[in-house]
């Protein structure tokens, strides 16, 4: 081998161990490098609430790290209802957390029920609103005797159109059938008042009179507009000038009361409690056809009567006397016959008054029982039997009354107030569909429905006794077609079979 070859094969063995070097350096300098993280991810938390929706999270994007946990919770504010939470889609309890583990939708929406609350200077007690043709909403306020009250007509949308003061408490009013307004007090009073407020006559003819704060003291309005009225026995007036007719009395004892209501069949018989025991179909003349006596001559009824479509009418009459106590709904023939008597269970007294429902169902709801039994909702079927019953639930510590009149709605819901300061909707078969809670206090008033769904009703708020009205959204669109829906039978309140 010359010298040539000799170096060109030394170089070689140099690159090669170079190569080798450099390969061993460069895993070395690798080993001791740390491998680099990846980028560091986080989760989008996005929120949407509906009206009425209060709490927290409020509406808006929020960014949270992996894994983090993240609390939420939420209500709904007064005058809504029907609260839900969903998360992704899929509805969750009301408050909780939320583990950030993936982007998150969070939602939650509720029901607008109070469309409006129109606050008021004296409490709705007693009075059951009235609904003119052109969407004038009428009711009565005042509490007992002692206190002044007016009748109050109300828009459509919850502002007031005007009141008429007087110095005495007002039951539920009466629209004739050229828009009078007819309410009356509790001294018995009966005002008539035009469609724009004004003062047109007062009806105070009276023999006698006791002022009393229970009852459905309410003027019936004839097919010709005539106006009877339920004090010391049964008045017809004239509607245009309030001049006397006539009057029924009580044949035996004339200072005998009506604690209630008249109301008018189909071919113009006016039916009239009076006294303690008795019911009494008067003719259009003033004469009487025929006098029902209830099964205990200490019973009375404070209902105002229902009929249905064969001319039966119902009623509800409680008494208690020396210890005994009984309280029974009765089915009167047209012939002024018993066709049968409901015995209403657990000594629970009725001031409410009857509807009629379809296939001739009779509603009606109870106070609650002297040992404290919770009121119930009954329903009747036309020979006598309960269908069912529903009971309410216990909300204060004292019982809880019904003397809220069932009104039937179109799609045959049931709908009723109570002293819990609920309204409450029941379901054709006993079940409860919905209960809101109206936050007033004691609720004697019946609702009303409206063509388009809105159930007016009236109460009371705080301890002096102020008053509020309510129109809260429904699915009823109108009442069921049926012979007596509601309390009065007609949106008018007129008490007559042939009102529209």
């Amino acid at each position: 081998m010359n010298d040539s070859a000799a170096n060109h094969g030394k170089g070689r063995l140099i690159a090669a161990i170079g190569v080798v070097f450099a390969g061993l350096f460069f895993a070395a300098g690798c080993a001791d490098k740390k491998p680099e993280e990846p980028p560091k991810k986080t989760w989008t938390l996005t929120v949407a609430l509906g009206e009425g929706v209060d709490g927290f999270p409020q509406a808006g994007t929020y960014i949270h790290d992996p894994g983090m946990n993240c609390n939420y919770g939420y209500r709904t504010l007064d005058g809504f209802s029907d609260l839900a939470v969903k998360l992704d889609g899929e509805a969750i309890a009301a408050e909780g957390s939320i583990l950030m583990n993936a982007d998150h939708a969070l939602t939650g929406t509720c029901f607008k029920r109070v469309l409006w609350r129109l606050s008021l200077p004296t409490a709705v007690y007693y009075s059951s609103p009235a609904v003119g043709d052109d969407g004038t909403i009428y009711c009565g306020s005042g509490y007992h005797q002692w206190r002044g009250g007016a009748l109050q007509a109300v828009n459509p949308n919850g502002t007031l159109k005007w009141s008429h003061t007087v110095n005495q408490a007002l039951f539920s009013p009466a629209i004739g059938p050229d828009g009078t307004v007819y309410v009356q007090g509790y001294d018995n009073t009966v005002y008539a008042l035009s469609p724009d407020g004004a003062l047109k006559w007062t009806f105070s003819e009276y023999g006698y009179h006791s002022p009393h704060n229970v009852g459905q003291h309410t003027p019936a309005i004839g097919s010709d507009g005539t106006v009877y009225i339920g004090a010391d026995g049964l008045y017809a007036v004239d509607p245009a000038t309030g001049r006397r007719l006539w009057k029924f009395a009580h044949p035996q004892y004339p200072a005998r009361e009506c604690y209630s209501s008249p109301v008018i069949g189909v071919d113009g018989t006016i039916y009239v409690p009076l006294g303690e025991d008795q019911l009494y179909a008067v003719d259009p003349d003033g004469r009487q056809r025929w006098m029902f006596a209830f099964t205990n001559d200490w019973e009375m009824s404070f209902t105002s009567p229902a009929i249905d479509a064969n001319g039966v009418i119902y009623l509800g009459a409680e008494g208690k006397w020396q210890g005994a106590i009984a309280s029974h709904v009765y089915a009167i023939n047209p012939d002024g016959s018993q066709r049968w008597k409901y015995p209403v269970q657990d000594y629970r007294f009725v001031r409410a008054s009857p509807s009629v429902g379809p296939g001739g169902r009779i509603y009606i709801a109870t106070k609650s029982g002297e040992s404290g039994e919770p009121a119930k909702l009954l329903a009747l079927a036309p020979d006598g039997q309960k269908i069912w019953e529903y009971t309410l639930d216990r909300v204060h510590t004292t019982p809880d009354d019904v003397y809220s009149s069932p009104s039937i709605g179109a799609d045959g819901l049931v709908y009723f107030g109570a002293e819990t300061g609920y309204l409450y909707a029941v379901n054709p078969d006993g079940s409860l569909n919905w209960k809101f809670d109206l936050k007033m206090g004691i609720n004697w008033s019946s609702p009303a429905i409206t063509e388009a769904g809105t159930i007016l009703i009236g109460g009371m708020e705080g301890a002096e006794y102020l008053g509020v009205l309510a129109a809260v959204k429904s699915t009823s669109l109108g009442y069921a077609s049926t012979p007596w829906p509601r309390f009065r039978h007609d949106r008018r309140n007129t008490g007559n079979y042939g009102a529209q």
